[in-house]
């Protein structure tokens, strides 16, 4: 999968420890253009599961992970189910050049889950003008400890990022739900060389966890991939 490294989504103010049962924690999804470029369609997502370090098995039933929708103020949960191919998926936007934003997350633990290794996921794709999949620049994905109902806390952004490889695997497109993140111009950019998006999915595969995350859209005449 190629990579466009003026254009990159990550998270901030993850803690590093998660106490089971204390209720939602604040972060954020932040999407930067550095580049001259504007984007007609970038698909946002982000994804979280715990995580057995013996089996590398994940299981996403305990934690609620939601977004604040940018026009409503509305929190709406982002779909963690196993079997939902929705799973993770946010929404698209147009991104201008050099326009940055941020979107409010939260997540909560159940105050039945055990104790684990967990990480959430920050990924954004689009497709180039030849129908080339493109996965935006940023950190994979950052960790955090899952802990049991009164143990000490972890202090926001003390969650560390890591890396980790992608590639691509073809996948049936998923999701078609337009955002309105209100984003900020480091300087007047121009709309005048959209790029064409294509109708293209993606899957990456983050090494070392045994993520497997799948995001892209649904054909817009709404025939079936």
């Amino acid at each position: 999968m190629k990579l466009d490294k003026n254009l990159s989504a990550g998270l901030t103010g993850l803690p590093s420890k998660v106490v089971a049962g204390s209720g939602f924690h604040a972060f954020k999804l932040n999407v930067v253009n550095k580049g001259d470029k504007s984007y007609k369609r970038v698909d946002l997502g982000v994804f979280a599961a715990q995580v057995d370090t013996d089996t590398w098995d994940e299981d996403s039933g305990y934690l609620t992970l939601q977004f604040k929708n940018p026009e409503t103020g509305a929190w709406t949960d982002i779909s963690l189910g196993a079997d939902d191919e929705l799973a993770g998926y946010l929404g698209y936007t147009d991104i201008r050049a050099k326009e940055s934003f941020a979107i409010d997350l939260r997540l909560s633990v159940d105050k039945k889950a055990p104790a684990s290794f967990a990480y959430a996921l920050a990924i954004g794709i689009y497709a180039d003008d030849q129908g080339n999949c493109v996965s935006l620049g940023g950190k994979d994905f950052y960790s955090f400890d899952v802990v049991a109902a009164g143990a000490q806390p972890g202090k926001p952004n003390e969650a560390e990022p890591q890396t980790g490889g992608k590639k691509p695997v073809p996948v049936k497109p998923v999701g078609n739900t337009e955002i309105k993140p209100e984003g900020t111009l480091a300087q007047t950019g121009s709309d005048s060389n959209l790029p064409v998006i294509a109708t293209i999915g993606g899957v990456a595969i983050l090494a070392g966890a045994g993520v497997v995350f799948a995001l892209g859209r649904r054909r817009r005449d709404g025939a079936a991939a």
